[in-house]
């Protein structure tokens, strides 16, 4: 997508009409705007965002979406007023012209303006498509889906966003915003939208094929269905959880090398590591203990109800009375139910069953004369009285052994909470310690919560697949079907076999699109900092910079912002590749792997040093063909000027107006 056109109209700041060409291309591809602060530089890249997708405004005042200076014309002149923004844009071979306007009504008869407040129900929105190459023009009907299709909202930080915060995107909750972006950047989105489609289609051929077989199956069907949805859903608030996890120990190791460097807790934070390591191995071997005792009961438990069958057991063996064998059964039991010639349920017994009985009669009077068999099974079931005396002392210990860990872990923490008192008294008039120390404690808890609720999501996923596959095996033995139920079993099988191929393409192409993009990164980020630090690229798209020996340092806002910077510059630069690989193919919108993006940028230089800001002024141009840099006179001056000035196609000025009566309003000038 190219920008060609921005035309505001009472919009914030900007009384009238205001409007900007940009620039674009390989050669003179920059478009600056001078302005100072309060002039109106992050109202202009609001507009940009309201234009494309009509949100509600992320500004102070968010409903103050008319000018003042309009407004109050608009009131003495009873008329009515409206703010607008109009937007030219080339996407693919097409031209598009979108209008956003919000309109407010006077009131005669209350003489009053009624101002609306910036929702989606209060605008009127237009869209039109002209093919370049026919000039043959379509109006937009689904206009929503029309832009989202060629620049999501989900992606719209990445190209529209505030340099003085490009450093969200090492925050955890960027991670979700950044995987589902390059997803859709990098042509991974068609993989995905896929694999989904194909899931509901296999949940509904599941659920036809349920139709046309007998219930137990159909509910098998039905059940599995119901554990795949919540398997899905377990697994997403697994990954949310991870990533939230990930996030809290990252920024816990800041809070400690923070800590570590602090004159006023550097001595208590090293005595504090050492004892968060030995709670660490203390709790581990306490659950150790716990597996152990576990394992223990699990295979001896049965020792611990031995006493009454072992003893009984022995006043038989010692006696030779023959009736004392007979007691194990009643001795009228057998001879009723002959001579009755009923079962105790009442019914008649049949030949086979009397016969049955005689024997059993039998074998139990012939039990009281196998006196080697008897002392045999005496001498297997003396050793149980052994076995259970070892098996109630391993128990004594193994609790005996928790109790002193207990005991251990109690010590320990009540030293560790002694030791954050301590930092917190000797921290006490030191604000930035103190929020240090309080920030590390609650870290810690969220630290202690995700990985509990890990563990819990853990067993759930796999009590789930468990509970699947045994359904799954059912389901393969109950399932013979008559011809329909047999063609859609096969559908269901084709399906469930191109969900897996995809499946497995979708993981090669995400590993290949991941490695491309680190190397990208890298190339990148070399250019833009100074100090030649190693950066890598977690599964989660998560930015990792280290040291020489590979620990984690913390940067200064300068040094986020441009790792910010090189990932986003990154991202755009291969998604060009991607474009130029592809011209001359015959692929569908769709299908295309790569595309153009612009990069408008708000205040990019604030809290760069001057070796930077001539460093990424320098790089800024050779990352997308076009860039809309908007930016303070003090930011600009110098050497940024020198680096960037070559490359600048337009050039505006934000004038800022003080009027008495209507305030304070801006327009664009053109300077060059």
């Amino acid at each position: 997508m190219i920008l060609k056109q921005i035309v505001i109209e009472n919009f914030r700041q900007y009384y009238g009409q205001n409007e900007i060409e940009f620039a674009h291309g390989s050669g003179k591809n920059v478009t600056v705007i001078h302005g100072e602060n309060g002039s109106g530089k992050t109202a202009l890249l609001t507009a940009l965002i309201w234009g494309f997708y009509g949100r509600e405004l992320k500004l102070p005042n968010p409903e103050s979406i008319f000018n003042n200076k309009a407004i109050q014309e608009s009131t003495n002149n009873r008329n009515d007023l409206s703010t607008s923004v109009q937007i030219r844009f080339e996407h693919n071979e097409y031209e598009y012209e979108l209008c956003r306007v919000l309109y407010a009504k006077f009131d005669d008869e209350k003489n009053v303006l009624h101002i609306p407040k910036n929702k989606t129900i209060n605008q009127k929105v237009e869209l039109t498509k002209r093919n370049v190459g026919t000039n043959q023009s379509t109006k937009i009907k689904d206009i929503s889906y029309e832009i989202n299709r060629i620049l999501p909202y989900k992606l719209h930080t990445f190209f529209f966003f505030d340099g003085e915060r490009m450093d969200h995107l090492g925050k955890k909750e960027a991670y979700t915003e950044i995987r589902d972006s390059i997803k859709r950047m990098m042509g991974l989105e068609l993989f995905d939208n896929s694999i989904e489609h194909l899931s509901k289609t296999i949940i509904k051929l599941r659920d036809d094929v349920s139709k046309n077989v007998k219930s137990e199956l159909s509910e098998k069907y039905v059940r599995i269905n119901h554990l795949e949805n919540e398997k899905g859903k377990k697994k997403h608030l697994l990954s949310e959880t991870k990533q939230e996890l990930s996030a809290a120990q990252s920024e816990l190791k800041s809070i400690e090398n923070a800590l570590r460097n602090g004159e006023e807790t550097r001595t208590f934070q090293v005595t504090r590591d050492h004892l968060v390591e030995s709670i660490a191995e203390t709790k581990n071997a306490f659950d150790d203990k716990l597996k152990e005792l576990r394992s223990l009961l699990s295979r001896s438990g049965h020792l611990a109800f031995s006493t009454l069958p072992l003893k009984r057991f022995q006043r038989i063996a010692h006696s030779d009375s023959r009736d004392t064998i007979e007691k194990l059964i009643h001795p009228e039991l057998i001879p009723t139910l002959l001579s009755s010639g009923k079962c105790l349920c009442g019914h008649e017994l049949e030949t086979a069953s009397i016969s049955t009985l005689e024997k059993v009669q039998h074998e139990v009077l012939d039990l009281s004369s196998s006196k080697n068999e008897m002392d045999h099974l005496y001498f297997q079931l003396s050793g149980w009285e052994v076995a259970r005396t070892h098996f109630y002392a391993e128990i004594r210990r193994l609790v005996g052994e928790r109790e002193e860990l207990r005991e251990t872990l109690r010590g320990l923490e009540e030293e560790l909470r002694e030791i954050e008192e301590r930092m917190k008294a000797s921290s006490r008039n030191i604000e930035n310690s103190t929020n240090l120390i309080e920030k590390e404690s609650s870290v810690r808890t969220a630290i202690v919560k995700a990985e509990a609720n890990i563990e819990d999501l853990l067993r759930s996923i796999e009590e789930i697949s468990k509970e699947e596959e045994q359904l799954n095996k059912e389901v393969s033995k109950l399932t013979k079907a008559e011809e329909r139920q047999i063609k859609l079993q096969l559908a269901l099988d084709s399906a469930t076999k191109v969900k897996n191929t995809l499946v497995g393409l979708l993981k090669l192409r995400e590993s290949q699109v991941k490695s491309e993009l680190e190397e990208k990164i890298k190339l990148t980020y070399s250019q833009l900092l100074r100090k030649d630090y190693p950066i890598s690229l977690t599964d989660n798209y998560e930015l990792l910079v280290s040291d020489v020996n590979g620990g984690s340092i913390g940067l200064s806002q300068g040094e986020s912002q441009i790792t910010s910077l090189a990932f986003i510059g990154a991202i755009v630069d291969l998604t060009r590749e991607y474009k130029d690989k592809e011209k001359g193919h015959a692929l569908d919108e769709e299908l295309k792997l790569g595309n153009i993006f612009p990069l408008v940028m708000d205040s990019p230089f604030g809290a760069l040093d001057a070796d930077h800001r001539s460093r990424v002024a320098t790089n800024l141009p050779k990352l997308s063909d076009q860039v809309v840099v908007i930016v303070s006179t003090s930011q600009w001056r110098g050497e940024v000027d020198e680096a960037i000035n070559h490359r600048i196609g337009k050039s505006y000025k934000l004038l800022n107006h003080t009027n008495e009566e209507s305030g304070e309003y801006t327009e664009i000038a053109e300077v060059m």
